[in-house]
């Protein structure tokens, strides 16, 4: 996502841009977006900085990190970034806009709060229902 800072008006500049999840490196093991990423950011021109509110959403399949199944999930990023104005006469914010959305990533996956996991000597999923064998 680039600009030209001459092209921010007094009022503020809005874009919005579609991004390929595969080209941005957004997707993990855990984590693959299944459609492209809708960004929007709002440019504000401050004295000498510039100031973006960022807002990224998409669709994700995740795998629960307790029970291995696939999971369905909608990302909402929001974020603020700013700029030093001086010597710059355009911005690109896309590896910042890649670096705070990788930074909202979850540091365990899961597919509800209250997942049961897998027994660990059978390995049936816990959510289905209890198991028998003596755990």
């Amino acid at each position: 996502m680039k600009i030209k800072i001459s092209e921010i008006p007094e009022a503020g500049l809005t874009v919005s841009e579609r991004f390929n999840p595969v080209e941005m490196s957004l997707q993990t093991a855990e984590l693959k977006f299944t459609a492209p990423l809708e960004v929007t950011a709002t440019f504000q021109k401050e004295r000498d900085t510039v100031l973006v509110q960022v807002e990224a959403a998409g669709n994700t399949e995740m795998v629960c990190g307790r029970c291995l199944e696939v999971y369905r999930q909608p990302f909402d990023g929001r974020f603020d970034l700013g700029y030093e104005l001086k010597g710059k006469v355009a911005l690109d914010i896309t590896n910042d806009v890649r670096q705070e959305i990788l930074l909202s990533y979850p540091v365990q996956f899961l597919c509800r709060p209250d997942c049961q996991g897998l027994c660990p000597k059978c390995g049936k999923n816990l959510n289905e229902g209890s198991c028998s064998c003596s755990r």
